[in-house]
């Protein structure tokens, strides 16, 4: 689907050409995504993955492997990388921001489970203002008004939102929406949609 979306869009030029990088797995995939996406373990709420906190590996291997490949085998621009990511996914990109933040320039998350590990992503955050008043990056954030995962997702999310909004970081474009009638999933096409207009809008 994020190929498809990102096609039409391209095709429609409502956004710039992109090139649309996947990594999927094959046997095992959803507790592999789970260990891959997660920076620690979290007792609280999400018990049953055992091999959590996979992400810095995770990490290493797109900026090591990974990114050589592609630069290698397409033609690239370093200033306009971006990584999307729903869920779990979004949890890793919103670590990344704050963590590594060297390797995108564009961040689109989608209903992100910041609430993991009791909001440790926020605290994260809340850490990284001390040192860094400035953010030079593109971000866009949404969630479904349906989403019915109020611990992991939406109240999290919220607070992300309006701290976020408050930092005022210098440089950062920040974007963010709660898209009404969509669910955890449903969310998906519309925000990526809107995200990729926000990131790489022509």
């Amino acid at each position: 689907m994020t190929k498809e979306i990102t096609d039409w869009l391209i095709w429609s030029n409502e956004i710039e050409e992109i090139i649309v990088v996947g990594i999927s797995y094959e046997q095992g995939w959803w507790l592999k995504r789970a260990r891959d996406y997660s920076h620690c373990a979290d007792t609280i709420n999400v018990k049953w993955v055992k091999e959590a906190g996979g992400a810095d590996n995770f990490l290493k291997f797109v900026k090591n492997e990974l990114f050589p490949v592609i630069n290698q085998n397409y033609k690239t621009n370093q200033d306009s990388i971006a990584i999307m990511g729903l869920s779990l996914g979004g949890m890793l990109g919103t670590y990344i921001l704050f963590k590594q933040p060297e390797l995108f320039k564009g961040y689109i998350i989608i209903a992100p489970s910041l609430g993991w590990n009791n909001n440790s992503i926020l605290k994260m955050e809340d850490e990284f203002y001390k040192n860094h008043k400035e953010l030079n990056k593109l971000f866009y954030m949404a969630y479904g008004s349906l989403d019915n995962n109020k611990v992991l997702v939406v109240n999290p999310s919220k607070d992300f939102m309006q701290t976020i909004q408050k930092r005022n970081y210098i440089g950062l474009k920040f974007v963010s929406e709660v898209l009404e009638g969509e669910t955890h999933i449903s969310v998906y096409a519309t925000a990526l949609t809107h995200g990729l207009k926000t990131i790489f809008k022509r």
